[in-house]
């Protein structure tokens, strides 16, 4: 007959057995929903009543979690993924002199103009179209003479977009005309050029800056080098959406020339393609003067 030493050393090994038991049973149970969950729950089981901790753990709950947490990673992983391609069309801008320009609204002084009125008021259309843009897609023509704001208003539209969430990207059409003409001397920038071409085609908000400028000043006007046209007809073709005659994506230009001057330079079919014909999208810089920075 066993001692009551033995007896209690028994029993003190059948607890022990129990134990792990139970702690294999809890691993068993929260194998679905990871180790993190599983704690969570083990505490909570020690606060809620056994039949709404049975509620919690039922099959169909966890599988919603499971769900929940399956999409917050793909979600997670496509943020990521736009951030990454915002930056990278960003980068593939051309700038001018390679000086990257940042302008908003708020920025627009209206008192540097003769008439004030009359700025305020295209700084506002400006703003309208903006706020219109972050839910619709159409293009916007700027023209008029040099140093009156152009170029400031369609990056300060730009940065608003980029701000809810859009990819922007700026092109000066005389920079790219100017990187076209050096490919035959410098074979490695036809990459750079089709990097460049392919974000024009995809980034959601292009400016295309000085437009017109590569066909040379007003009264000595001529046909732009076919391979600039070539490139500029095939980044609009793409920029359309043909089945439901819309456009694909935003495009601003900013132009010193009238829409007749620009179809001298490229084929009339491309120049009616980027010029909006619907007049409310179009900004007439009219009876301002030149002040650079404005």
């Amino acid at each position: 007959m066993p001692t009551d030493r033995e007896k209690l050393l028994a029993a003190n090994d059948n607890l022990k057995m129990r134990q792990q038991y139970e702690k294999q049973q809890q691993k068993d149970d929260f194998a679905p929903i990871g180790e993190g969950m599983a704690r969570m729950f083990l505490k909570a089981k020690q606060h809620v009543d056994p039949d709404e901790f049975a509620r919690l753990m039922d099959d169909d709950y966890r599988e919603r979690r499971r769900q929940e947490l399956e999409e917050q990673t793909i979600n997670k992983a496509v943020a990521e993924v736009n951030d990454t391609k915002k930056k990278h069309y960003y980068k593939c801008s051309l700038w001018s002199g390679d000086k990257p320009l940042t302008f908003s609204f708020s920025d627009w002084k209206v008192d540097l103009q003769p008439d004030p009125h009359a700025a305020k008021e295209i700084g506002k259309k400006a703003f309208g179209l903006a706020k219109q843009l972050e839910n619709d897609n159409f293009n916007i023509a700027m023209s008029g003479d040099r140093g009156v704001g152009k170029t400031s208003l369609a990056l300060a539209i730009m940065q608003q977009l980029m701000d809810n969430g859009k990819s922007g990207m700026f092109v000066s059409t005389a920079e790219l005309l100017n990187l076209i003409s050096r490919k035959y001397d410098d074979a490695s920038l036809v990459t750079k050029i089709n990097r460049i071409k392919r974000s024009m085609v995809e980034v959601d908000v292009l400016i295309l800056d000085d437009f017109g400028t590569e066909g040379g000043m007003t009264g000595a006007i001529k046909p732009v080098h076919k391979d600039m046209q070539d490139l500029m007809y095939q980044v609009s073709n793409a920029r359309v959406d043909f089945e439901n005659n819309r456009s694909k994506g935003i495009t601003i230009i900013t132009t010193n020339n009238t829409k007749s001057e620009l179809k001298k330079m490229y084929e009339a079919k491309f120049v009616d393609r980027v010029f909006p014909r619907n007049p409310d999208h179009q900004i007439a810089f009219e009876n301002m003067k030149g002040v650079r920075n404005v």
